[in-house]
């Protein structure tokens, strides 16, 4: 009985090793794999950091990439004890804007038990892989309205500040008088009453009085948010965007060409303001000078052939006032072009702006973005223009707006400085794609 237990004892032990030995190349294999997949990561991320840096030619980031994935594959493989790694491969190929790594291995893992059996390495084998899709070049023009109406109070509170604040008015021979300003916009047109004739008083403009009362306009509020949208734009690590800002009233006018500096960019939109000259708005005139400056986008794969965003932010109405620093009075836009349905405002009108002034840039593939900042009607008015808006014409505003837009996601209405914030930080993240890695 002992002879027999003792012969089938052999191939039991002999059973019991061969288990053994292969779940130790299962355990060899299973980090292996591991290995491999961060090989082809890394293998891609360093091509996509190469090629976003833009000192490097697409061949040699390729090749720096493999080899980056290669030495990664090994340096991990030391790691192994009784690992013998016979075969590394790794090809990175870019297809468009889609860079692809593909990695495999071969490796043999040496046997204690099994070879009593002749076997003396279990062969393992296996592969990965990882693709990065690049965000595409892609240039952003934003377009500010600058006109009155956006220097009014941005909430009820600042409103009040604006309306209340106690003003000096000169006359024109020589004496002034104190008392309330009666207004919650704060212009910064010059009018001749606050021009000063008194050395002991500076001249000063409505809007830079209630900056110093301590209001907050609603330009101010845009002001902040498109800074955060530059910022933001400008300082990722791809370096794929660029930022242009551009501002209307009855004119228009190019504050910062294309960029992908944000200094630059800070700098320039740190001056935005409502206008100091002209008065109203004429949207007709901005979109078709800002259309003929805005090349046919293109693919996206270079700077060259970048996409194009246009991003409006205003409260969409259209004003035919015009006032002038030197000058007093009202005039009227010679370039307004009308369009129903309109509400009166002081012998002039007011509209919203027609949407078919957009499809220019839809047509030649640009994405059109908007944002109606909408009007923040003051309390207790009984002025034409704003019981006109109030009953009426905020929802055309509204309704055009949204047909102006490229698709239904593109169209962002705010009001409080929350709302105007948040929607800035929504368009930013509709902008920008992020990098999307798959296995």
């Amino acid at each position: 009985m002992a002879i027999v237990f003792a012969l089938a004892l052999i191939p039991l032990l002999g059973f019991v090793g061969l288990a053994t030995d292969y779940a130790k190349s299962l355990l060899v294999k299973r980090r292996l794999e591991l290995a491999i997949d961060s090989a082809a990561l890394a293998s891609v991320k360093r091509t996509v950091d190469l090629l976003n840096d833009g000192q490097t030619s697409q061949s040699s980031a390729i090749q720096q990439g493999e080899a980056e994935g290669k030495a990664y594959m090994a340096a991990q493989s030391q790691r192994l004890m009784d690992t013998d790694l016979s075969a590394v491969n790794v090809k990175v190929t870019i297809d468009g804007s889609t860079i692809t790594s593909q990695t495999g291995y071969a490796a043999g893992v040496p046997t204690a038990f099994a070879q009593l059996f002749g076997v003396k390495t279990f062969q393992i084998a296996g592969n990965s892989g990882a693709s990065v899709t690049l965000s595409p070049y892609v240039d952003v023009h934003v377009l500010i309205d600058v006109s009155e109406s956006m220097a009014i109070g941005a909430t009820e509170r600042d409103q009040d500040i604006i309306n209340n604040m106690q003003v000096r008015r000169f006359n024109p021979d020589g004496s002034s008088w104190v008392g309330q300003n009666g207004c919650a916009i704060a212009c910064h047109i010059l009018q001749s009453e606050f021009k000063s004739t008194d050395p002991r008083y500076p001249t000063m403009t409505t809007y830079e009085m209630a900056q110093k009362a301590g209001a907050k306009m609603r330009i101010d509020v845009v002001r902040n948010a498109v800074q955060k949208l530059a910022a933001t734009l400008l300082n990722r690590s791809d370096k794929r965007y660029r930022v242009a800002i551009y501002t209307f009233n009855s004119s228009f006018n190019k504050l910062l060409g294309l960029t992908n500096n944000p200094t630059s960019a800070a700098t320039a939109i740190a001056t935005l303001a409502p206008a100091s000259s002209g008065g109203g708005t004429n949207a007709h005139v901005a979109f078709q000078q800002l259309n003929n400056m805005i090349p046919p986008p293109g693919d996206g794969m270079t700077q060259a052939t970048a996409k194009a965003v246009v991003v409006l932010m205003t409260d969409g109405t259209e004003d035919t006032q015009m006032e002038f620093p030197d000058r007093d009075g009202i005039t009227w836009d010679p370039n307004f072009v009308y369009f129903n349905p309109s509400a009166s405002d002081w012998g002039g009108l007011i509209q919203s702006f027609d949407p078919r002034i957009c499809k220019p840039f839809k047509d030649k593939g640009a994405e059109f973005i908007a944002l109606n900042t909408k009007y923040l009607i003051p309390k207790g008015q009984t002025n034409a223009k704003f019981i006109g808006l109030q009953t009426f014409l905020l929802k055309v505003i509204e309704t055009n707006m949204a047909a102006c837009v490229s698709t239904a996601s593109d169209y962002y209405d705010a009001s409080s400085p929350e709302e105007i914030d948040n929607a800035v930080s929504q368009i930013t993240s509709s902008i920008t794609k992020p990098l999307a890695l798959t296995r």
